[in-house]
């Protein structure tokens, strides 16, 4: 486990954390709410379950979400917030922008299933898109 130095000024590391939800008012996110799990092997397969109690809220006006995947899973969050496909069934973006605005996809969410250099590459490149986008905003 490599430590830079933003972890040197200062920071705490979680591991095995389920986000449970994202709270706030209207279209601004002010909350993250979530608990830890426990992993466990049943018949060769790698499942989790809710430590009960431990439970906890972090404070968030941004949320960024990095995963991996075979494939863009359609029901959920994709189709919640309604976001075009592409002809290949993945996120549609332009810049890096969804069709919905102030929601951003990068990596195999936009690309299809490819390189773990390929998904860094995307997201160093959503950021800086996200980034040049909220400063413009007004």
């Amino acid at each position: 486990m490599r430590t830079s130095s933003s972890h040197e000024e200062g920071c705490d590391r979680r591991w095995s954390i389920l986000t449970k939800r994202f709270d706030g008012a209207e279209k601004t996110v002010s909350k993250v709410c979530a608990c830890t799990v426990e992993w466990y092997q049943q018949q060769g397969q790698w499942k989790f379950k809710e430590v009960p109690g431990s439970e906890f809220v972090l404070p968030a006006d941004l949320i960024l979400l990095a995963t991996g995947f075979v494939h863009v899973v359609h029901d959920g969050l994709v189709q919640d917030l309604g976001l075009q496909l592409d002809d290949r069934g993945n996120i549609a973006a332009n810049n890096f922008q969804s069709s919905v605005p102030w929601v951003f996809a990068a990596g195999d969410t936009v690309n299809g299933a490819s390189l773990v250099v390929r998904a860094i590459d995307s997201g160093r490149q959503a950021a800086a898109a996200v980034d040049q986008w909220l400063r413009s905003s007004p």
